[in-house]
């Protein structure tokens, strides 16, 4: 594993996976850390656990990391960096980081579980700091666009009709507004409250706020709307390629969904696929093993998958035992099967000329078995049981 920083004046991070060298300021009683990149997995080691050790000169500190968010916090913070490191070593190592963590000194305590409120408050943290750049994120990269564009496409066809509307996880709202903009009204919950108010500003920004309304709420707690709304308040809901996949244990949510949404209404889910048919056949070919069986291990680890947290990988059968005995399965794709995820979006850009027509093809397979259960994600769509 990789140091991040300046072979001076730096410290040894030592996780369960390897001891990492790191450049570090102090201030205000805290250790500060630097990531230059989301896809570096120290990080998510120190937050998943929630302790971190340092060896600094020889002596060893433990500590509990956070994630800071804050962006007043984060300049404060690379201002120390700065004034330690010189104006040239932070250009090349601190200017533009993709972490910031504090680590206060004292007792780690017990180790995470997945399902305590720790892991929630990480994963809240973890999609506030990326909250103002999560659109280049999406519209950077072809293969995200298409998930989208496959997910809108669906929702524009069946949920026409639906003029109350749930949806769960929005982020930075990218169905969000098209949504709003066809007339719809939504009611946007998500984890983090920096996506919550990016998704606020853009839709007043377009003269839409009128129609939205949104909750800070994880996907686990969705059972807690109904004392606001009462029950069968929606005419449908969904939550694609985001929530669902950070949620350890869904086994609380079809039943929470029945009775919020009316008979008849429409679910539909975007979920990380287990089984994908690009990488098992790519890396296999490659012999990277570990890559072309990484998902059936949850949560799928950093490394195995292009995330940057942890997250869960499901079939439809999966779905299919959660959700059967509250709705019935309509339809099922799987997006993208043949074009590549967005992490290995290279592939796509060598075909970039062709990419339109290759898109509708991989379009009209995913929606056939075997191929609608081998994308990288499958999009399927259930209907309330009367």
């Amino acid at each position: 594993m990789k140091g991040e920083g300046p072979g001076t004046q730096s410290l040894e991070l030592l996780t369960g996976r390897a001891v990492v060298p790191l450049g570090f300021a102090e201030g205000e009683g805290a250790v500060y850390l630097v990531a230059r990149s989301r896809a570096a997995q120290w990080p998510v080691d120190v937050l998943r656990s929630g302790r971190a050790r340092l060896r600094v000169g020889g002596r060893t500190v433990d500590g509990v990391p956070t994630l800071v968010t804050s962006s007043e916090e984060r300049r404060r913070v690379l201002e120390l960096f700065r004034a330690k490191y010189g104006v040239e070593r932070f250009a090349q190592w601190y200017d533009r980081p993709a972490r910031v963590l504090r680590v206060l000194p004292g007792p780690a305590g017990t180790e995470r579980s997945l399902d305590s409120t720790a892991y929630y408050d990480w994963l809240r943290a973890e999609f506030d700091n990326v909250a103002a750049d999560y659109d280049r994120h999406i519209t950077g990269n072809r293969m995200n666009r298409l998930l989208r564009d496959r997910s809108l496409a669906i929702l524009g066809q069946r949920f026409k009709d639906s003029h109350r509307l749930l949806e769960i996880g929005c982020g930075s709202g990218m169905e969000t507004l098209p949504m709003l903009e066809r007339g719809h009204e939504v009611l946007a919950v998500d984890i983090s409250g920096g996506m919550l108010a990016t998704v606020r500003e853009k839709a007043a920004r377009a003269g839409l706020a009128e129609r939205l309304s949104t909750r800070t709420l994880a996907a686990k707690d969705l059972r807690g709307l109904l004392a606001e709304t009462g029950p069968s308040a929606f005419d449908g809901a969904y939550s694609t390629f985001g929530a669902l996949n950070c949620e350890p244990d869904l086994s609380g949510i079809p039943s929470a969904l029945a009775a919020l949404l009316r008979p008849s209404a429409p679910f539909l889910a975007g979920i990380y696929n287990r089984w994908c048919l690009f990488e098992l056949g790519g890396y296999a070919l490659s012999l990277q093993t570990r890559r072309a069986f990484g998902r059936r291990r949850n949560p799928v680890l950093v490394g195995a998958s292009r995330f940057c947290i942890d997250v869960y990988a499901h079939s439809v059968s999966d779905f299919d035992r959660l959700f059967l005995p509250y709705f019935h399965r309509e339809r099922v794709e799987g997006v993208p099967v043949f074009l590549p995820p967005s992490d290995l979006v290279r592939y796509a850009d060598h075909f970039a000329q062709h990419f339109d027509r290759l898109a509708a093809w991989d379009a009209a397979a995913g929606r056939w078995w075997p191929f609608n259960r081998l994308g990288d994600h499958f999009l399927v769509t259930y209907g309330r049981l009367p």
